[in-house]
């Protein structure tokens, strides 16, 4: 039957086992992305005492792929933040007056073993996040916080996995005229972006298996929150730990990309992918801002390292908290400002662009965190 675009849709759900079919449960609005297969062939091109190139061919690898783009919502993006990282921890949300020291990202509550994994400043408040549930005086022996539970807030922490085999999902795509899935599928690059009066938006690179029929579903949607460049922001500080009180930079957008680099491992005995393994993790990016001083120049020129903090916060959502709203934070620790170049249009304001790429911290034991605060009370 014929149909238009806007009828498919996609689906996934994390295998148990990799490469046995999980049923869809999530469904991802997006603007783009349709599950294809791919193909490699062998040909033949024996000389046959005539001009004409192929004689034979044979499908040799059938595996599937997709690029997925749309905005970015509060909740389903956790899995697509899981799909490309793979180290993932409910965190617990207190806030207090910490005394008799500075509590820092890596503490151990020594009552409770809970490991403090990040401290936010949001509105002048700060907030502590434990991958436990704390008690009301929480110390390290150090520190104490008399701290309050807030309720309401689900953190979800979300790191790279050290790792080359990541787990796996199941991916579905459905319309009108068929249903397919693909399992054992992988990230191989995940990109977020935002631009000046937009959505924040993602694309999603993805590999699987062969893909193969599926049953007939009616796929089901969340209602959920969008990000909005009008609650975006982004800060450089000297650590991850300055980042809470550095200054917002005027930006015109802003792209920050994980690539996974897959390889595949194919087998005798199939034209079927037989795995796909993660290889070297690198994080890149880049961003435009204003050009009325040099600082940012500067940090090239200088061969300076920074971390980075965006972040998006919608505060037309339903408040999760008082003054604490679904939001993304994405950390990069260590960053390598490489390249810069200004505008030459004559008759528009001077802009700046800079590349930069992630480096691993090893003060903090990573390249990129990102957290997410929502209402989704279940584990990703």
């Amino acid at each position: 039957m014929p149909y238009i675009w806007r009828l498919s849709a996609i689906g996934l759900w994390k295998e148990t086992t990799a490469g046995t079919k999980a049923n869809a449960q999530v469904r991802i609005p997006k603007e783009g992305g349709v599950l294809n297969p791919s193909f490699e062939e062998a040909t033949d091109q024996s000389w046959y005492w005539v001009i004409d190139e192929i004689a034979d061919s044979h499908t040799t690898k059938n595996f599937s792929n997709i690029t997925l783009t749309w905005s970015v919502r509060d909740s389903f993006i956790g899995f697509l933040l899981l799909w490309a990282l793979w180290k993932y921890t409910k965190l617990y949300c207190v806030k207090g007056t910490a005394t008799g020291g500075t509590p820092k990202r890596g503490d151990v509550a020594s009552t409770s073993n809970a490991v403090l994994k990040k401290i936010l400043k949001i509105n002048w408040t700060t907030y502590y996040f434990f991958d436990k549930q704390v008690s009301w005086n929480i110390t390290n022996g150090t520190w104490t916080i008399n701290s309050t539970a807030v309720s309401g807030v689900n953190a979800h922490l979300f790191e790279r996995l050290n790792s080359n085999q990541h787990p796996t999902f199941t991916l579905y795509d459905d319309d009108p005229v068929a249903w397919s899935y693909a399992p054992y599928s992988m990230i191989n690059s995940f990109e977020l972006s935002c631009n000046v009066a937009d959505y924040v938006k993602f694309s999603a690179e993805f590999q699987g298996k062969q893909m193969k029929d599926a049953w007939s579903q009616n796929p089901a949607y969340w209602t959920e929150n969008p990000f909005l460049a009008s609650g975006a922001g982004v800060k450089f500080a000297t650590n991850e730990s300055g980042l809470n009180d550095a200054s917002e930079q005027c930006m015109q957008n802003f792209r920050v990309a994980i690539n996974k680099n897959l390889t595949d491992i194919q087998c005798f005995g199939s034209t079927d992918v037989d795995a796909f393994y993660n290889q070297q993790f690198g994080v890149e990016g880049d961003f435009e801002a204003l050009y009325n001083n040099t600082t940012l120049r500067d940090y090239v020129v200088n061969s300076e390292k920074k971390a980075i903090r965006f972040y998006c916060e919608n505060n037309s959502a339903p408040a999760l908290t008082t003054n604490v709203y679904p939001s993304i934070y994405v950390d990069l620790f260590k960053v390598g400002l490489n390249e810069w170049t200004k505008s030459d249009s004559a008759n528009e304001i001077v802009k700046q662009t800079m590349w930069f790429t992630g480096q691993y911290s090893n003060d903090d034991l990573a390249t990129i965190e990102v957290l997410l605060l929502n209402s989704n009370s279940t584990w990703y």
